[in-house]
């Protein structure tokens, strides 16, 4: 009975799930997540009886070892690159060579969300919502006409959160898991593949047909290619050489692990300045901008909230525990993800939340079974934040297209079903 009125002897499942659901409410007050996560870590190994001194120098450790570091350079490239071609208008370019090649303004409205997508930044939805209503030349009035239009912006954007190198949430998931960023990709793709036919059967088939004569389109496909020269180049380096890597042969290539992500960022972000003349000095003044340094903090963040979850002995209590209570383990992965994804509302917020306490409960399967439980994980925290209201793309949809979030839902509701079950298959598959 007295161990129900002293904290210390609580089971430590119970104490991670405390500690996980006061880093996700104290986020919704506006505090930095990166605090939020290293304060639940550095409490968890308090708990956990460890002395201060052990739990600070665990923490040091963790915010600099290898990984944190290549975490943090990785996302801090990305964050730049974003910044870079959006104000040197790159993105404008792309999205304007598209649409005079394209002869479909179904496609047109489909396929512009889904390019801004690759460069993942706060409010792009908004950026790709007029060229939504151009293409489908429709006002942003009537709420069912603008419920639609606002699903189909928000839809197409989101297809790179599932495979995409450039997005901190996918980042952050690869070096979590410790997976390489080629093999998660490729495996991601079936999952994206999915996502986009269920938007173009339940979403663009719902698009009234344009007149004929309004079908009409000259462009040139060079100058495309062109514009996207960032995106190649990171394409590019990342395949080449992650396939250096697979042929190396025994012992593996010389370089450190994460090497094909930075190299390809840092090759795009020199193509990004090339193509928009801007210097040195700015593109190092970018990386002191207060939204860079803020998704530092949050990195570090992680890195203590994970490395103590470790540390502190916390895993193999846990494990004994749903062990000895018959708490399936498959519950937990999917169900930390998904309510942190409806919590935080963005990708790279529910990674950090919940994939810390979901990586330690998969450590001990090996190969495909744990890249299945992996991107289980991380797949059911993505339909958490689609269906989040404080999701700012879904938010910024509603805007502009003047409807409501519960307008907006039903269209959401059947291609999020046939995504839930090609994920299902998938996982069967694989694991």
């Amino acid at each position: 009975m007295s161990e129900i009125f002293n904290p210390l002897l609580w089971p430590a499942l119970v104490k991670v799930l405390i500690i996980f659901v006061l880093v996700v409410s104290t986020s919704r007050f506006k505090i930095n997540l990166g605090f939020c996560l290293a304060g639940g870590g550095l409490l968890l190994g308090l708990w956990m009886r460890q002395g201060p001194l052990q739990v600070a120098t665990q923490a040091a450790e963790a915010v600099f070892s290898p990984v944190s570091l290549r975490l943090a350079l990785a996302v801090a490239f990305m964050l730049v690159l974003s910044h870079l071609m959006k104000e040197g208008g790159q993105l404008e370019r792309i999205v304007a060579s598209f649409s005079r090649l394209v002869r479909s303004p179904k496609a047109t409205a489909a396929v512009m969300p889904a390019i801004i997508g690759l460069l993942p930044m706060p409010g792009g939805a908004l950026f790709s919502a007029p060229m939504v209503e151009a293409s489908c030349k429709a006002g942003p009035g009537g709420t069912a006409r603008g419920a639609l239009l606002a699903a189909v912006n928000y839809w197409f954007r989101h297809h790179g959160e599932y495979w995409w190198p450039m997005y901190p949430g996918f980042i952050l998931v690869v070096s979590l898991l410790g997976v390489d960023t080629l093999v998660f990709m490729l495996a991601m793709m079936p999952l994206a593949a999915v996502h986009l036919a269920g938007g173009v059967w339940f979403l663009l088939r719902r698009l009234p047909d344009p007149p004929a004569e309004e079908n009409r389109g000259v462009g040139s496909l060079a100058e495309f290619f062109k514009e996207c020269a960032p995106i190649l180049v990171m394409i590019a380096v990342v395949v080449v050489i992650s396939s250096l890597g697979a042929l190396w042969g025994k012992g593996g290539p010389p370089w450190p692990d994460g090497t094909p992500l930075i190299a390809g960022l840092a090759g795009a972000l020199i193509a990004a300045a090339v193509a928009n003349r801007v210097g040195p000095g700015r593109v190092l003044a970018t990386f002191g901008r207060r939204d860079v340094l803020a998704m530092l903090g949050l990195i570090a963040g992680i890195m203590v909230f994970q490395g103590l979850m470790k540390s502190s002995g916390a895993v193999v209590e846990i494990q004994h525990e749903m062990k000895a209570y018959g708490i399936p383990t498959l519950a937990m992965i999917c169900l930390l993800p998904f309510v942190s994804g409806m919590v935080i509302g963005i990708a790279v917020g529910y990674v950090a939340a919940s994939l810390p306490v979901v990586v330690p409960l998969i450590s001990g399967m090996s190969g495909m079974e744990y890249l299945a439980h992996g991107g289980l994980a991380f797949v059911c925290g993505f339909f958490g934040m689609m269906l989040s209201p404080l999701h700012l793309c879904f938010l910024l949809s509603r805007d502009y297209f003047k409807c409501t979030l519960a307008s907006c839902y039903p269209y959401l509701y059947a291609p999020l079903a046939v995504n839930a079950l090609g994920l299902v298959v998938w996982y069967l598959i694989l694991a």
